[in-house]
């Protein structure tokens, strides 16, 4: 591909911050709106924001990948209503750091504060308690978004909504994500944290749904056989008044983490991470946390992702419905024992909507299932059993997520994939948009 009058490309390497998809790209940064119209209405293109997707969502070979990690600037602010219009480069860090300045909150962000919000909207992401305050779609008033062939466009659920809702989701295939408007909730002045041990993901279940109206609650875990899903929940509850809080605020986690030379996650590496864990979380609180500092625990996870090493890890992240949900930890637990994988932490968290389009929502308990090396045989050889058993339990998986998944286990896993991939080709029937994600699931 070579680049034509009007924008400029650079070839890089690019890799999802799972390192398990990587490729030489041609890379546009455009600084300018004029810039992003210059690009050839015909060339295939994907747009990238903070790229720290676990997946290829956001570049892909024989396209040009658009960065708009330039345009990240508030826009407007409405402080009585608690409206904000943001480009869609600008981090949730960001965002949340200004509202939170102001007495508001984006009441769902994901783990990554460098994530951009055009990314959250592509992936319609989940937050600390999807069962309470949904996906990210919940908390979108409007979009502006670019077509290659029809020009600037204004969505909302009123306007043009069919490509509105597609936006979520969407993975960016209905078109560039320029802005938003975000529709934000009154700030508590703290989170007050508490702890709960569990002996089993079955408990944790139970304790996940006795807690779903807390604004923070999810659960991590240990998989290794003899301690299989022995964790702890945390749930936070608002704290009508901010104690002093002391220490600093970690930075935010960084776009790209360099790894180790060797992965640190071998069995006695898990071990003491989980003993970690268990210790630091020993007693049952409460402990008032800043909410930025309760909204984005990764924070602190620099080293835990740096330790995964060169050969990366993958996130299989699959929501069991509650009626399944028994059998399949069962079925899991016989599987690890059985296949004695290696995986770092299990991840659980609460669900309490209904699924659309390819969106990752539903009703029950998603797992979150973190394995280093996922080439190695023994790896790799579970990743496959756990799809199998993932959708014999009628579990749906997270697209965004989980780089292992190929088109066909996406197909079995959302039952209306196919209405929904013709839904989103409706807004690009020349298939402009086009990403390793994209490609990879048939989309």
């Amino acid at each position: 591909m070579s680049p034509r009058r009007g924008f400029a490309l650079a070839q890089l390497d690019l890799r999802s911050f799972d390192r398990s998809c990587a490729a030489r790209c041609h890379v546009q940064k455009p600084d300018r709106y004029r810039l992003i119209e210059a690009l050839p209405a015909d060339v295939q293109r994907i747009t990238r924001g903070a790229g720290v997707s676990y997946v290829d969502a956001s570049f892909g070979e024989d396209c040009v990948v658009q960065d708009i990690g330039a345009f990240d600037r508030l826009i407007e602010f409405d402080a009585e209503q608690g409206l904000l219009t943001v480009e869609a480069g600008a981090s949730v860090g960001d965002v949340t750091r200004f509202a939170l300045g102001h007495g508001w909150l984006l009441p769902v962000v994901p783990g990554h504060p460098r994530a951009s919000i055009g990314g959250c909207i592509a992936a319609d992401v989940h937050g600390k308690n999807p069962a309470r305050d949904g996906t990210f779609r919940r908390h979108v008033e409007a979009i502006e978004l670019f077509d290659p062939v029809a020009g600037w466009l204004a969505l909302d659920a009123d306007d043009e909504a069919g490509r509105f809702d597609a936006c979520f989701a969407g993975f960016g295939i209905p078109g560039l994500i320029g802005s938003a408007t975000l529709r934000l909730v009154r700030a508590p002045a703290a989170y007050a944290m508490r702890s709960l041990h569990v002996a089993s993901l079955v408990e944790a279940g139970e304790v996940l749904q006795a807690h779903a109206g807390a604004p923070v609650l999810y659960g991590w875990h240990d998989a290794r056989p003899g301690h299989f899903g022995r964790g702890v929940v945390r749930y936070g509850l608002e704290a009508k008044e901010a104690e002093r809080l002391g220490g600093r605020s970690p930075v935010d986690l960084p776009k790209a983490i360099a790894p180790w030379p060797l992965c640190a996650w071998n069995r006695l590496g898990i071990a003491a991470m989980n003993g970690w864990i268990q210790h630091r979380y020993a007693h049952a609180g409460p402990r008032h946390v800043a909410v930025e500092a309760a909204l984005f625990p990764l924070n602190e996870a620099r080293a835990y992702y740096a330790g995964f090493g060169t050969a990366g890890f993958v996130e299989a992240q699959w929501l069991v419905p509650h009626a399944r949900y028994a059998d399949f930890i069962e079925a899991l637990h016989s599987a690890v024992s059985r296949l004695r994988p290696r995986i770092s932490l299990i991840a659980s968290k609460l669900f309490d909507g209904d699924p659309q389009g390819l969106s990752f929502d539903g009703r029950g308990i998603a797992l979150a299932i973190q394995m280093p090396q996922p080439r190695e045989r023994r790896q790799a050889a579970f990743i496959e059993a756990l799809t199998t058993l993932a959708l014999e339990h009628q579990a749906r998986p997270n697209l965004i997520k989980d780089s292992s998944l190929d088109a066909a286990s996406a197909r079995r896993g959302i039952a209306d994939f196919e209405a929904a991939r013709e839904q989103l080709r409706r807004f690009d029937p020349g298939n402009l948009q086009r990403s390793g994600l994209t490609a990879r699931l048939g989309l």
